[in-house]
């Protein structure tokens, strides 16, 4: 699965300077003081960090990173005292998310308003969830939502165990039944719960973090509120405009919205449209060669092809590869026979899964005569009573 944003990744290779810039270096640290200052004269209410490391060891400097893209780099720091005490002052002129860190292994996140005055404590040597935090709205808002979705995970590893010892067991069946339904209890808790927290406070950058946790198309209602706050709060913010991205295309290719178009090269560089195929029924199958998920499913679709095609029915599949050859290779050898085969083998930069929101594969759309969407990430047996519904 792609992931469509990132908080923690740090490019070792991001800065290579040889000693032999040592002037463009200079440069660059009082262009960075000068940036720091300039920031504190616009920050007439800096955000404060009081702090305290239970049993801080060998740390004697704490980081307050500001985050760009994939590449964090530090915007704030202090000293950490003998007695574990520091405190950060830092100029920030709009809610944000930082990450402070005392190393690459030893982080959280934080939510930061300027004008903040924030008491942080931490219950050991490692910075997270069971940090004592006051004074950031924000964060312990991210926190307690954190810590409350991880009672759920817990639940799910002890369920996984279970599963797994009982496989051996004559009632195997009968029990993996059981588990299975206290699993998908357990799943539909956890959203029920993380729902009832973004219905109370929707315009937080907090629900960032818990994108996996919705699904674009079955959360719809939820997530239409949370981009509509969020985007209003902070409508400068990179990861709020990112996601605003995201639910536009959702609305765009809704349940009963017309299917965007799609007009992308088949194997022989002709290019095949997928309004083409208007006034039949036609699943928009988005697979690549390299996806397990994708080939393993790639038999029901084929037997579904021979069955409804004389019924109207057609595929267009997208692919998301990369090397041609793989590409064809794997058309042929999954006897995918239907003629609509497109790619710009532009792997997650594909246009056609841009322009359907795709982050994950298989991901299927299914477009009724009339070229409306009818229903979206169907596999198996739900797809093929879709489609026969469609058909007859």
């Amino acid at each position: 699965m792609k992931n469509i944003i990132y908080f923690c990744l740090y490019n070792h290779n991001t800065f290579k300077i040889m000693t032999l810039l040592k002037n463009k270096i200079l440069l660059i640290a009082l262009s960075a003081l000068f940036f720091t200052f300039t920031q504190a004269q616009k920050a007439p209410n800096p955000v404060v960090i009081n702090g305290h490391i239970t049993d801080k060891g060998s740390y004697t400097k704490i980081y307050l990173d500001t985050l760009n893209g994939q590449n964090p780099w530090i915007f704030a720091s202090a000293i950490i005292e003998g007695d574990g005490s520091f405190k950060i002052i830092a100029p920030i002129n709009a809610t944000d998310i930082f990450r402070l860190r005392l190393d690459d292994q030893n982080y959280m996140m934080l939510i930061l308003t300027p004008g903040e005055t924030i008491s942080f404590k931490t219950a050991g040597p490692k910075l997270g969830g069971n940090a004592q935090i006051e004074g950031s709205f924000h964060t312990q808002l991210l926190y307690t939502a954190m810590n409350n979705s991880q009672l759920f995970e817990n639940r799910k590893t002890a369920l996984n165990q279970k599963y797994n010892e009982i496989q051996s067991s004559p009632k195997r069946d009968s029990l993996s039944a059981i588990i299975i339904s206290e699993f998908r209890a357990n799943d539909s808790l956890q959203k029920t719960s993380l729902k009832s927290q973004m219905e109370k406070y929707p315009a937080s950058l907090a629900w960032i973090f818990f994108q996996d946790k919705l699904d674009m198309t079955s959360d719809f209602d939820i997530i239409d509120k949370i981009d509509a706050a969020t985007f209003k709060a902070y409508p400068e913010n990179q990861y709020v405009r990112q996601y605003h991205k995201q639910v536009e295309v959702e609305r765009k290719t809704a349940i009963g919205a017309s299917a965007p178009d799609i007009a992308l090269t088949d194997p022989e560089g002709n290019i095949r449209k997928l309004s083409s195929l208007k006034g039949k029924v036609v699943l928009i199958d988005f697979w690549a060669s390299w996806c397990g998920p994708c080939r393993k499913e790639n038999p029901n679709v084929v037997a579904m092809y021979n069955k409804y095609h004389e019924k109207g029915f057609e595929i267009y599949s997208v692919s998301l590869d990369k090397e041609r050859n793989s590409w064809l290779a794997a058309i042929a050898k999954d006897k995918l026979v239907w003629p609509d085969h497109v790619s710009d083998l532009k792997y997650w930069k594909s246009a056609g899964a841009a322009a359907y929101g795709v982050t994950s594969i298989p991901f299927t759309v299914l477009v009724d005569k009339k070229g409306k969407i009818v229903a979206k990430k169907l596999r198996g047996e739900e797809l093929e009573n879709k489609v026969k519904e469609l058909c007859e």
